[in-house]
């Protein structure tokens, strides 16, 4: 019975791990529209930064977002998974997320929030310094 009991768990196993069964998606970086944040910051109080995203399409849906330190820069980047099994609409979806930022720093906050990138492939920013008292 053991024996049987390891031959069905080794074939569950197998199946379970075919190369048939690929992931049809992908993550992708999306524009932010804007962002609501305070015009100062008081030191170690926390703050909720509200971000408005742009979806393309019914193809995206968010994700999570990347929260890059640069100095006293903070970098936003919202990130969507993008499902490629799916017809896609042809309309923009908005939607938004907060960030909570405490103040830990007495230097001004950089924000620089994540809008696509130009021509030459660099990034373009929503750049808002928040100074802090």
């Amino acid at each position: 019975m053991k024996k049987y009991l390891i031959l069905f768990i080794t074939v569950f196993t197998l199946i379970g791990c075919s190369s048939d069964d690929e992931d049809n998606y992908h993550l992708e970086y999306v524009p932010v529209l804007s962002a609501e944040v305070p015009n100062e910051f008081i030191y170690e109080q926390s703050y909720e930064l509200v971000i408005t995203y742009e979806l393309p399409n019914n193809c995206y849906s968010y994700y999570h977002f990347d929260y890059i330190y640069d100095g006293n820069s903070r970098i936003i980047k919202p990130i969507a998974i993008v499902n490629e099994d799916i017809v896609c609409s042809q309309s923009t979806i908005g939607g938004e997320f907060s960030i909570f930022v405490e103040a830990l720093q007495t230097e001004p906050y950089i924000f620089k929030f994540w809008q696509g990138e130009d021509d030459q492939g660099e990034p373009i920013y929503l750049t808002i310094e928040v100074p802090v008292n």
